[in-house]
């Protein structure tokens, strides 16, 4: 029983998956990147780390990612504003660098899904699924501060500086009450340090009317599984949480039995065989694998829909096919003969079988009814 399915009852579709992966320094090292100090490089005495050359690594990397030359088709990876790619970007002499393989990307890491624990300090960073690298502790840079008004100025990322005021300041809770334009909050502050003017926050400075943005302390080009941080960041030991990309494509199949089609089982007690007869068939021998024989083969001469049955325990209990049309209107638990679905088979234009689909639960097919099975398979 086959039947030809029309091209369009055909669908095909893809869509995104993402798969969890986590990798420490065991799995993948940290590279470093930085260019030779000597001046001209020279290949046999270059610094390497895990076996790749420091200054091969570096310039390598600068030359697809940081050029910074505002040109979008020299521009590799995402970015927020192409105007201001030099400050999204900032290459420092020494970078460290995470490369995710193949295998565990896919088609690159997800926007968005990079979790960066540094194991020693315990600082996380995240991404914020435009190519940056940020810390959960917000750093910015105290360019100036008068103890006697308070009045303080902040540098964020972007080098762009920003005057407010800081009312009070209590070392010991680490809380402070500051104001930046009409905007006053309390703010956590993690670190307060004059000597460097350096201001770390628990959360990011948010501000009415004012964006402060915190530091960058490196990028991910997300299609090539590439992270590259700060040599500032001091990373050694990590654990980095991120998801893979990975693009499947899906068939789907509408498939239509229509009233009075596939009304045949296939079950053997459902049909009835007439034999013609038999004849011997020898085969012949194969060296080493098995050795020549005579096989009986049964000539078939109809196979045909067995129309009434009988209970083989309880003789009295009998039943046809027929039966659907004249108790189908009376009989509520449909205890009348009809065949199941319980499997579908797709084959190809030479008679392949190319998939299977089982039924959860078998489909009573009745005669007078279509019956619409939907078929879907990743390829």
């Amino acid at each position: 029983m086959l039947k030809t399915i029309p091209k369009s009852s055909v669908n095909q579709r893809t869509f995104k998956v993402h798969k969890k992966f986590i990798q420490t320094q065991a799995t993948n090292p940290i590279y470093i990147g930085q260019l030779s100090s000597a001046g001209a490089y020279e290949s046999s005495s270059a610094a390497t780390t895990n076996g790749v050359s420091n200054h091969s690594l570096y310039a390598s990397i600068k030359h697809k990612y940081y050029r910074n030359d505002g040109n979008a088709f020299n521009t590799f990876g995402r970015y927020k504003n192409l105007g201001s790619i030099a400050l999204e970007r900032p290459l420092e002499s020494s970078i460290r660098v995470i490369s995710i393989p193949q295998l565990k990307k896919g088609y690159g890491i997800k926007p968005g899904s990079i979790k960066l624990l540094d194991t020693d300090t315990g600082i996380l960073y995240g991404d914020n699924e435009t190519g940056t690298l940020s810390s959960d502790v917000p750093q910015y840079t105290i360019t100036e501060l008068d103890f006697q008004t308070g009045v303080m100025i902040l540098e964020d990322s972007d080098e762009e500086e920003f005057e407010g005021t800081i009312h009070s300041l209590d070392l010991q809770l680490g809380v402070a009450t500051m104001t930046f334009g009409s905007d006053t909050d309390v703010v956590q502050v993690v670190l307060l340090d004059f000597e460097n003017g350096i201001l770390k926050t628990s959360l990011p400075l948010d501000f009415e009317g004012i964006e402060i943005d915190a530091p960058r302390f490196g990028n991910i080009f997300y299609s090539d599984g590439l992270l590259v941080l700060a040599s500032s960041t001091n990373l050694v030991n990590y654990s980095l949480e991120y998801r893979s990309t990975e693009t499947i494509t899906e068939q789907e199949v509408l498939i239509t039995a229509k009233a009075g089609e596939f009304n045949y089982s296939q079950n053997p007690s459902a049909v009835e065989v007439q034999i013609s007869g038999s004849y011997d068939f020898t085969t012949t021998a194969i060296p080493n694998v098995s050795p020549a024989r005579t096989r009986k083969i049964t000539e078939i001469n109809s196979i045909k829909r067995r129309e009434f049955y009988s209970g083989s325990i309880n003789h009295s209990i009998s039943g046809s096919w027929n039966d659907y049309h004249t108790s189908a209107s009376i009989d509520q638990v449909g205890s009348y003969l009809a065949t199941y679905i319980s499997t579908i088979g797709l084959y190809d234009s030479s008679g392949d079988m190319i998939a299977v689909a089982k039924l959860p639960k078998p489909i009573k097919n009745l005669p007078n009814y279509d019956v619409n099975f939907i078929v879907r398979f990743d390829v």
